[in-house]
């Protein structure tokens, strides 16, 4: 199995996942036109995609999904909530996904995890590599946009292969930031963003021998540098060789998961 983001963060966001038979899109926070152009430079077309699973309403997760859809025909998931709260009408082309439900396609096997974020019905997902029919071997971890970690989600996500983990704020940054006290309020919440501390402490519970990767990603432009998630990450996982920061723009390369 292997991983790559297209973009990850406030403009943007969109992961591809591929094994040996599928590949799906998590999230579709990018135009027709930019997706396709990030997919071209993987060698990658859309009608190569299997399947779009989104996690939330927020446009910069699904501003593209419509124009995708028009494009090609391809099987949705989401939750109910991230469905109505999207007013995207495309009832007669989604999934509903409920928590814990586990989709197979090929020797993918995606599953959703709730999450507290400020959104309708957000989900994460747990996307586990098939060696065989019955084994679920590796396991690759998404999750960013939430505020907070649930027990649900601290124990779903503490043993995986691979890891995306949101690191959105430095909390300084925020707090003496140009942003309103209304938003800052909200990024910090417990239904809000991830800041660094939160990240970095959620990694030292996690089994740190297991992972092969860790991606830090969607890093607030205003309230958060490369150095300072890095810093903050690195006192818990001081493993340079296996951490990368996601681009906004460029997202990260191909990852193996072996």
């Amino acid at each position: 199995m292997r991983f790559t983001s297209l973009g990850s963060g406030s403009r943007g966001n969109a992961i591809v996942v591929e094994s040996s038979k599928k590949r799906v899109l998590i999230d579709c926070g990018l135009s027709f036109k930019d997706l396709s152009q990030r997919l071209e430079k993987i060698n990658l077309i859309p009608e190569q995609l299997d399947a779009v699973f989104i996690t939330h309403e927020h446009s910069d997760h699904i501003k593209g999904l419509k124009s995708l859809i028009k494009n090609r025909v391809i099987p949705v998931f989401m939750t109910h909530g991230t469905y109505i709260s999207s007013q995207l009408f495309l009832s007669e082309k989604v999934n509903f996904l409920n928590d814990s439900d586990k989709i197979s396609f090929g020797d993918i096997v995606v599953e959703p995890v709730f999450v507290p974020h400020d959104a309708r019905e957000p989900c994460q997902f747990l996307i586990y590599f098939n060696s065989s029919e019955d084994v679920c071997s590796k396991k690759l971890g998404i999750l960013t946009d939430l505020g907070s970690f649930s027990k649900r989600v601290s124990e779903a996500y503490k043993n995986c292969d691979a890891l995306i983990i949101e690191c959105n704020h430095d909390e300084k940054m925020l707090s003496t930031g140009s942003y309103p006290k209304s938003l800052k309020n909200r990024v910090s919440s417990d239904w809000g963003h991830l800041s660094n501390r939160q990240s970095s402490e959620f990694v030292d519970i996690c089994d740190k021998e297991k992972l092969q990767w860790l991606v830090l990603a969607h890093l607030s432009k205003q309230n958060n540098t490369e150095a300072l998630a890095l810093n903050e990450i690195k006192k818990t996982f001081p493993y340079n060789d296996k951490i990368l920061v996601a681009d906004q723009d460029k997202g990260f390369d191909w990852l193996s998961v072996v």
